[in-house]
């Protein structure tokens, strides 16, 4: 299968095109809008083509009797993302819209720039190209109780012909909360079949008061195994190491290929970062699975153990993951985790260390 890089060089037709909506006004009345609870179609293109590039405007919930920041999480969180190749009925791409843009912790991102997705301002690009054989279907889903204003278009360029060895788009997302241990060896994400994954964004939050400042949060060993492997192929020292950064997350960064573009250190602790793969992405011919592991850490001081011990007898140490990963496969397609309400995804903390009996 060709790598996501080898995309750009496969002969075209340039034959150049855009598809667009949400905007029914001016000389566009014809166009679908982002009406409350209701499906927009953003694109419908016969192939072989590719997509060149997605843009999408950013149109906050206006309601004044809720909070700004509830404004903004509906706003990144209430609108799905979804994307179907070939008429398939499974969406190879389902994602909340903010979280498909590394829009972390509710919106709360800072605007920037990536070789692949960024956050312009009040604007959403999307750079990855998506090639696809014979349809494409890309779907605004409004969740939300509002009607929202919306421009968004979808660039696209004709090929000559499909070439068997090009590999179909994917994206997905979960949230998930989880208590913190000694012996925590959570699993991520797994993938079946022949591909190559090109990045993964999160957001992470939590209001454990010993996790302040990221204190152990950072410090799971990032576990990849690749086709089924019982030792893992790559294991990052910590999630910090595994998106590019050391000695924590201190501070914003913006870079082409990683970043942290919210950095929150208490009350609650959130951070919103992203990672993604030019000449380094990873191939796998069955299967992708990434696991963090917390088990090795900190196996020698009594008295950090005795701190997650306690917190454990007391119901704490939850810690609360938004992922979203982004990668090419043969198959069309992918299960998608249920995606869980709109009120349990906009939620700041989804499970609170102080509410827990």
């Amino acid at each position: 299968m060709l790598d996501w890089r080898e995309i750009s060089k496969i002969k075209r037709e340039y034959n150049f095109g855009a598809t667009k909506a949400g905007w029914k006004y001016d000389s566009y009345p014809e166009l679908e809008s982002l009406d409350a609870h209701k499906s927009m179609t953003i694109a419908e293109i016969k192939g072989p083509a590719v997509i060149t590039n997605f843009h999408s405007t950013q149109h906050l919930v206006q309601d004044q009797e809720i909070p700004p920041n509830q404004q903004r999480a509906l706003s990144v969180r209430g609108l799905i993302l979804e994307i179907y190749f070939n008429d398939n009925p499974i969406p190879s791409v389902r994602v909340p819209i903010g979280d498909f843009f590394a829009d972390g912790c509710l919106g709360k991102a800072n605007d920037f720039t990536s070789l692949f997705i960024e956050k312009a301002p009040m604007s959403y690009n999307c750079f990855i190209p998506m090639p696809f054989e014979k349809s494409v279907r890309i779907i605004l889903t409004n969740e939300t109780k509002y009607d929202l204003m919306n421009y968004s278009i979808v660039e696209f360029e004709k090929l000559d012909s499909w070439n068997n060895d090009l590999g179909y788009f994917h994206a997905t997302w979960k949230r998930f909360p989880f208590q913190l241990k000694s012996d925590t060896n959570q699993q991520f994400i797994h993938i079946d079949g022949k591909g190559h994954l090109i990045g993964q964004s999160c957001s992470i939050s939590t209001d454990e008061p010993m996790f302040k400042g990221f204190y152990y949060v950072m410090e799971g060993n990032n576990e990849i195994r690749i086709d089924g492997e019982e030792k893992p192929r790559v294991d990052y020292l910590g999630t910090e190491d595994a998106f590019g950064f050391s000695w924590g997350f201190q501070k914003v960064f913006e870079g082409l290929y990683n970043g942290m573009n919210f950095v929150q250190p208490g009350k609650p602790t959130m951070v919103s970062i992203y990672r993604f793969r030019g000449n380094n992405s990873i191939g796998f011919n069955k299967s992708f699975d990434l696991r963090v592991n917390w088990a090795n850490d900190y196996t020698d001081k009594k008295i950090f153990l005795k701190r997650i011990s306690r917190l454990d007898s007391k119901n704490r140490g939850w810690i609360d993951y938004a992922t979203t990963y982004y990668w090419y496969q043969k198959e069309i397609g992918y299960a998608h985790e249920p995606m869980m309400s709109l009120n349990e995804r906009t939620k700041l903390i989804l499970k609170s260390n102080f509410n827990n009996k």
